[in-house]
């Protein structure tokens, strides 16, 4: 099989905190596209390098084509060129994926969030060749085992090494850590290695070579204080940045179902959103009648801790 082409390595703007944020919502549950604008402005004034709109932890698996579409559309020209807006595609099927990935790019996002498929090492080989020729964009790995098959650091070098598009990876597979120190030697600078889970491992994580990570807290600055402070050798006032966020990360590791209703409550009481709505707490069977649940973009239904 002959791969795709592409960039040796990394983009330089591939680093930091790309911020996964949520959709707000109206009472109704309807996308609420004012409060999405106070979202991009929250999270990129306090430092976020990039953007990661309709996740699952952005409800983006409960939203129709046309909304994601339009929340898509939103944020990339809200942000208007001063962070990148990468966009998850988490479907199993290549062809649909690949519909995904080219509706994204069209959209304007700068790369793209890659969930692996449950078809074995040739699958996933494919899978990610698929829409690197699609559309040409940097690709990160999601590496979360409840949402995709495991993905030993060999399999992670055979990938970048067959479709250097892929120049990324948000790591999830715990104990991070030493995955983390695996990966960067076997790979190098070659591939950029991004933290999630709430951020609950970032101290650990920067000690073993983390980039920068991908991840939703409310108050991003505290993550960006952490970063900065631990790069800038102060790894005391790294500490001390972490065990400000602590109470939020315990909330979300001990509840993760519950995830996004908490980080859309804080964002709420902060004045960033003006409702806490969820799309998960509207009835099915409202959005049935509306015809809101017959072209769900994606089968993923759990929330990951993001």
């Amino acid at each position: 099989m002959t791969f795709a082409g592409g960039p040796i390595g990394p983009p330089d703007w591939l680093r930091g905190l790309f911020a996964v944020i949520p959709t707000p919502m109206l009472p109704g549950g309807e996308v609420d596209m004012a409060s999405l604008d106070r979202v991009v402005d929250h999270y990129r004034t306090a430092g976020a390098t990039g953007l990661v709109p309709v996740s699952v932890a952005g409800e983006g698996n409960l939203l129709s084509a046309l909304e994601r579409r339009q929340v898509i559309q939103r944020v990339v020209h809200h942000a208007a060129g001063h962070v990148p807006v990468f966009v998850g595609v988490l479907q199993a099927q290549t062809g649909a994926a690949v519909e995904l990935a080219q509706e994204a790019a069209a959209c304007g996002a700068r790369g793209l969030l890659v969930l692996p498929p449950r078809t074995g090492s040739a699958g996933i080989l494919h899978h990610f060749d698929a829409i690197a020729r699609a559309v040409g964009l940097p690709l990160v790995v999601l590496d979360h085992p409840q949402l995709c098959p495991r993905l030993p650091p060999a399999l992670l070098q055979a990938l970048v090494e067959a479709v250097p598009w892929v120049c990324g990876i948000k790591l999830e597979d715990e104990p991070t850590p030493p995955k983390m120190a695996q990966v960067r030697t076997l790979l190098g600078q070659r591939l950029r290695i991004f933290g999630g889970l709430s951020g609950a491992h970032c101290l650990q994580e920067l000690e073993h070579g983390a980039d920068g990570f991908f991840t939703g807290l409310p108050r991003p600055g505290h993550l960006v204080a952490v970063m900065a402070r631990f790069q800038a050798g102060d790894h005391q006032g790294a500490a001390m940045a972490f065990d400000a966020m602590r109470p939020a990360i315990q909330q979300e590791r001990e509840n993760p179902g519950g995830m996004i209703t908490q980080r859309k409550a804080m964002l709420c009481a902060e004045g960033v959103i003006a409702h806490a709505t969820t799309r998960l707490a509207t009835p099915a069977a409202d959005w049935h009648t509306k015809g809101r649940s017959a072209s769900l973009p994606c089968t993923v239904r759990m929330p990951p801790p993001g």
